[in-house]
C-alpha cells in the first residue's frame, strides 16, 4: 500500500515537473522583476501573453542625423516625432515623407491612461515594397515619445512600438516596427500608461467577440522617474503630443479597392479614444482636431489621405488613398 501510494506521488511530482517544463519552453519574454503591469479595467492577461521591461532584443536605435537602420536590405526608419512649428502649426517639412491624423484639444493635464481602438484589416498587408506606420502616440514628463500600435511593413501587419531616451530635444529611439504579426481583421485595444511603477507601459489588447479584453504585449518603457505621467496636450518639446495618426515613408500604389470603401488604399478608424486623470477622474472622450503635414492636403482626390470625424470626439478615420508612384522616400 505504502508502495502503491509513493509510486502516485511520483507521478503526480513527475506530471507538474513535465508540466512546468512545457510551461518554459512555450513562455513568451517576461519581465525582469516579474511585476504585473497596470491593466485596463476588466482586462485580463492572455496566457501567450508577452511582457518585457526594456527594450526587446529586436529593437532598433536611431538618433536624428544618423542613417536609418537597415533590416534584411531594407531601410527601418523609426516612427518620428512629428514637429511642429512655433508650438502651434504642422511644419514645412518632414524629411520627405507625411503624417495625417488628429491632435489633442483639450485642457492640458497629466494622464494614467490613454487608449484607442482599432481593426487591422481584413485582407493581406499592403504591397512589399511599402512602409508606413499607424499609432497613438503621447509624451510622458520624463521627456519620452511613447508610441504603440502596428505598421504596413514592407508586406507585413506587424505590432508596433517606440520609446525615447536622451534629451527630448533630441531623441534617441528605441522601437520595433513588427515584434510579432498582427492578425487580419481582428479588433485591438491599444493602450498607454503610467502609473505607480518606473515605466511607461506600451500595451496591446485583443477585443472578442463579445467584447472581452485580452493583454498580448506589454512593453515597460523606462522612464527613471519612480511615478511618470503622461503630458495630454496638444504640443510637448517642439513636437505634436497626444495624436492618433498615419506616418507614412514608403509612397503607396494600390490597384485593389478599399474593403472598407475608400477608392483605394486602406482606411484607419480610430474609435473609443478615451483616457484617465493621473491619480483621479473618471474616464473621458478625448477631444480632437484633424491635422496634417503641409503636404498632405486633407480632402483632395488622390491625395495621401483623407481624414474625417465620426459621431463623437473620439472617432477619427483617416482614408489611406492610392498614389501615382511607388517606392521608399528617405528621410
Amino acid at each position: 500500500m505504502g508502495g502503491e501510494l509513493l509510486k502516485e506521488r511520483y507521478v503526480v511530482s513527475l506530471v507538474v515537473i513535465l508540466l512546468m517544463m512545457v510551461f518554459a519552453i512555450n513562455a513568451t519574454p517576461v519581465r525582469s522583476d516579474s511585476s504585473t503591469p497596470p491593466l485596463l479595467p476588466g482586462a485580463q492577461i492572455a496566457p501567450n501573453a508577452q511582457m518585457v521591461n526594456g527594450p526587446t532584443a529586436q529593437a532598433l536605435r536611431w538618433t536624428k542625423g544618423q542613417p536609418y537602420p537597415v533590416v534584411n536590405g531594407k531601410a527601418v526608419p523609426p516612427p518620428d516625432a512629428p514637429p511642429s512649428n512655433a508650438g502651434s502649426a504642422p511644419a514645412t517639412s518632414y524629411g520627405g515623407h507625411w503624417y495625417a491624423g488628429s491632435v489633442y484639444s483639450g485642457t492640458s493635464k497629466l494622464n494614467t491612461w490613454v487608449i484607442s481602438e482599432i481593426s487591422i484589416p481584413s485582407t493581406a498587408a499592403s504591397d512589399k515594397s511599402e512602409f508606413y506606420y499607424v499609432l497613438l502616440s503621447i509624451w510622458d514628463n520624463a521627456g519620452s515619445y511613447d508610441q504603440i500600435g502596428f505598421s504596413g511593413d514592407y508586406g507585413v501587419w506587424g505590432l508596433t512600438y517606440s520609446y525615447t531616451t536622451g534629451p527630448c530635444t533630441n531623441p534617441t529611439y528605441v522601437y520595433t516596427p513588427d515584434y510579432f504579426s498582427l492578425k487580419a481583421g481582428q479588433e485591438y485595444v491599444l493602450a498607454i500608461s503610467s502609473q505607480n511603477t518606473p515605466y511607461t507601459h506600451l500595451q496591446v489588447y485583443t477585443v472578442s467577440s463579445t467584447g472581452v479584453l485580452s493583454l498580448i504585449f506589454d512593453i515597460g518603457a523606462p522612464t527613471g522617474v519612480s511615478n511618470p505621467g503622461l503630458e495630454q496636450e496638444a504640443f510637448y518639446c517642439g513636437a505634436y503630443d497626444y495624436t492618433d495618426y498615419e506616418e507614412v515613408y514608403g509612397t503607396l500604389s494600390y490597384t485593389q479597392p478599399d474593403p472598407y470603401g475608400a477608392p483605394g488604399g486602406f482606411q484607419w478608424y480610430f474609435h473609443d479614444n478615451l483616457n484617465a486623470p493621473l491619480n483621479t477622474g473618471p474616464w473621458t472622450f478625448t477631444k480632437w482636431t484633424a491635422w496634417w503635414t503641409t503636404n498632405t492636403p486633407p480632402t483632395a482626390v488622390g491625395s495621401p489621405a483623407v481624414i474625417g470625424s465620426y459621431s463623437g470626439y473620439a472617432e477619427l478615420v483617416i482614408i489611406n488613398n492610392f498614389q501615382s508612384t511607388s517606392g521608399f522616400i528617405p528621410g
